[in-house]
């Protein structure tokens, strides 16, 4: 009773809307108008689902019916008539929902934006529709025989459409005026009176109204009041609720009992689908051998790339009896001319694949593109479809796996949230990255529930191309950092596409105690968001500092390519002694996705330019060039990072951190390249400059887009080149005069390379 009079007041349980993990009973949390219906849809989805894999005759472990209550509002929202186009295909005949139709909004009648005949809208929808045209009713019957109505028929969900008045009973300037909407009654004490007191409930002429007069009559003579007080709940109301409380005890006792026979029943038949189930139901939704799966692919593709990938050296050995080769000509070994690595979307692709295979409990869908992101495998997980929707198809029923959305993204994303709260499943969606913003509040949503859905966003930056600047997203990726409670990884490489996998499968690994899914803290459970590219995705050259993406990207940000060289074939590599100097960069490079890759690209150009810059000073002095560097080896030292997750590396401990980033050493020339943002949105975080997007991008070819945008080897290489050049001249070092002609800049230089 006290919570209830906490309502919407600061850190009660009884917020403003309904909050999961916040109020017992509720399940999930639906704020914004449309999300909830949308929610039921995939509940009633999980629903049919989990009924289809597990129930058997005489054991219906999965049978109930899902309800909502939704209002005009809610039925105006694009989201609903996405998510009930889709429930209708889809013959989701235990799904039901009680329209309140009062033909009222916030800012007055629906008349004012709304003119539909939603019944006959609903029934083309392929919705079974009952009408109660006394919706205002308080007669328990009418309700209870509308539902049963709409339970007597297999092949449709149901929307029962009350005609209902707004603030019924608060007076003429309350009754049917949006003002009854949220805002205070002026009239509370009229009302009381009608309602908590039997000579005004016995005026309403409702038979249900007399029953009531007499128990609330016996409730004044017991506590000797006129007018029932505020915040009074009747005894016999209060054992009404008391007996449902423990009826529901239990139906929940028996249902258990029934899972245990069912295991006991079918554990030598079928045993696989009993572990399944006991699994599940303890929070283990993986298999046990699901990181061998990985292991295997990941073994496979590293085999591939370490034939293919040459080496980026840092400098060059040469032996006294050698003549040098020419800088540029030194900087890497010989590779595979001409070798292509996959599209990111296919890594995504082939990874989600080895997880599906052996783990039932995956289970989702994309918005019309799976063709194009590869992430439907219809002989492992067939269709989720009606058999009627889809005569022919092989493998179509409710026990599929793969569910078609249609170009519906808002309402997929929203659906998810149900089919992640229902439980048992690990869902997943797909579709271009861009269109991920048709969904942006679903997601917020899962965010604020903490509901670990898998979301796989393709063609993920200026790489799309030719489909223009609409379908290049160079703003989500900020957007989606902004948002609280949701991992965000940009992967650079195939390993780091598997390490995403594995932030995920981590969530559902491992047995968990029921009181692990009441709030737990700290955030243990999250949506990831994997955002991933159309084209090539991997380095040109292998790295060389020890630690693999697939490590990396749990870390949120590692050093791929260091700026020293350790032997290959020296078994204590992790051993080798450098001088300090030696370890420090003078440019650290950063990126994510795509962007890796290009600045390792950008770092031999840099390497060829440094080399060739400093051999040009050493002819044009006659006596020693006061630089501490050899004729054989390039000059600048430069350290690339790969950070595909901002949040993960938020996390890790600030030793770790500074080991990567080095921002303690202040004349470490930091530089952020990614050209799958804007700028202004948190680099200067983790670097001093960036090169980021200043617009939207260009239609055309890849390669002409990005060499038109700035986005190649050479451009990023020129800017860093030149804010290098242009730091050496204006960084202050200690005892500096004021000289500053050209020998005090190449002394600066000197001071700056491997003098940290």
């Amino acid at each position: 009773m006290e919570r209830l009079k906490q309502f919407r007041q600061a850190g009660s349980s009884t917020p403003g809307h309904p909050e999961f993990r916040m109020t017992s009973g509720v399940e999930v949390t639906t704020g914004p108008l449309g999300q909830g219906f949308a929610n039921a849809v995939g509940m009633a989805i999980a629903e049919a689902h989990l009924a289809a894999r597990f129930n058997k005759e005489g054991f219906p472990l999965f049978d109930n019916y899902t309800y909502v209550l939704a209002g005009d509002g809610c039925l105006m929202e694009g989201v609903s008539q996405e998510a009930a186009s889709l429930a209708g295909h889809l013959k989701l005949s235990k799904l039901i929902v009680f329209y309140d139709d009062n033909k009222i909004t916030i800012d007055g009648g629906t008349n004012l934006a709304f003119s539909e005949d939603t019944a006959t809208i609903f029934a083309a929808k392929g919705w079974n529709v009952i009408q109660l045209p006394n919706g205002d009713s308080h007669d328990p019957r009418i309700f209870e025989k509308a539902v049963e109505e709409a339970k007597s028929q297999t092949e449709k969900p149901s929307i029962i459409v009350m005609r209902t008045t707004i603030g019924a009973g608060a007076g003429p300037n309350v009754e049917g005026k949006s003002k009854a909407h949220g805002g205070k009654f002026a009239n509370l004490e009229e009302i009381r009176a009608k309602y908590f007191s039997p000579d005004g409930l016995r005026k309403s002429g409702q038979a249900v109204d007399k029953k009531v007069a007499e128990m609330v009559e016996s409730e004044m003579a017991r506590i000797g009041e006129k007018v029932l007080p505020k915040f009074f709940v009747p005894s016999q109301v209060e054992r009404k609720f008391r007996q449902r409380g423990d009826e529901g005890d239990q139906m929940a006792c028996a249902w258990n009992r029934m899972v245990g026979k069912y295991c006991r029943t079918f554990r030598e038949s079928e045993p696989n689908l009993v572990q399944d189930l006991e699994d599940r139901m303890h929070g283990k939704y993986l298999s046990d051998n699901w990181r061998k799966d990985l292991d295997e692919y990941l073994r496979k593709e590293m085999k591939i790339l370490d034939a293919n990938l040459g080496t980026l050296l840092n400098h060059a050995e040469v032996r006294e009896e050698e003549v040098a080769p020419p800088p540029f000509k030194r900087l890497k070994s010989d590779g595979a001319l001409g070798f292509k690595q996959k599209a990111g979307r296919v890594y995504a692709s082939e990874v989600l694949k080895c997880l599906v295979q052996n783990n039932p409990a995956i289970m989702g869908g994309a918005a019309d593109v799976a063709s194009s992101c590869g992430v439907h495998f219809p002989e492992l997980q067939g269709h989720f479809l009606p058999a009627s929707r889809a005569p022919g198809l092989a493998k179509a029923s409710y026990a599929g796996r793969y569910i078609h959305f249609g170009v519906r993204e808002h309402a997929m994303l929203a659906i998810l949230n149900g089919v992640c709260s229902y439980s048992l499943i690990i869902p997943y969606g797909c579709t271009f990255t861009v269109f991920f913003q048709y969904g942006l509040p679903a997601i917020r949503m899962a965010a604020i529930s903490k509901f670990p859905i898998f979301y796989i966003g393709t063609h993920d930056s200026i790489d799309v191309g030719e489909d223009g600047p609409t379908h290049q997203p160079v703003e989500v990726l900020p957007q989606l950092r902004a948002m609280p409670n949701l991992l965000v990884v940009r992967p650079a490489d195939v390993s780091e596409t598997v390490g995403a996998f594995e932030v995920l499968g981590d969530q559902y690994a491992n047995f968990r105690d029921i009181s692990q899914y009441v709030d737990p803290k700290p955030l243990a459970r999250r949506p990831v968001f994997l955002m991933t590219s159309r084209g090539e995705l991997g380095f040109p050259y292998k790295p060389n500092a020890g630690i693999s993406g697939r490590e990396g990207v749990k870390r949120g940000a590692y050093v791929v390519h260091d700026c020293f060289d350790v032997p290959m074939d020296d078994p204590a590599a992790g051993l080798v002694k450098l001088p300090t100097g030696a370890r420090v960069p003078d440019i650290i490079l950063i990126g994510s996705g795509q962007d890796v890759g290009l600045c390792m690209k950008a770092k031999e150009i840099l390497l060829k330019w440094s080399s060739s810059f400093y051999e040009q000073l050493h002819k044009s002095f006659d006596g020693p060039v006061p630089l501490p560097v050899s004729h054989n080896q390039p000059c600048l030292k430069i350290r690339i990072i790969s950070m595909p997750c901002w949040e993960l590396f938020d996390e890790q401990d600030q030793d770790y951190q500074e080991s990567v980033l080095l921002s303690n050493y202040t004349d470490v020339l930091s530089i952020y390249v990614e050209k799958a943002a804007t700028k202004n949105t948190g680099h200067d975080k983790y670097a001093q400059y960036s090169v980021l997007m200043p617009s939207f991008g260009l239609s055309g070819k890849g390669a002409d887009v990005e060499r038109k945008l700035e986005f190649t080897e050479d451009f990023v290489a020129s800017k860093v080149w030149a804010a290098w050049i242009d730091r050496g001249r204006h960084v202050q070092v200690a005892a500096d005069t004021g000289d500053r002609g050209f020998s005090t800049w190449v002394s600066r230089m000197a001071r700056r390379v491997g003098g940290n």
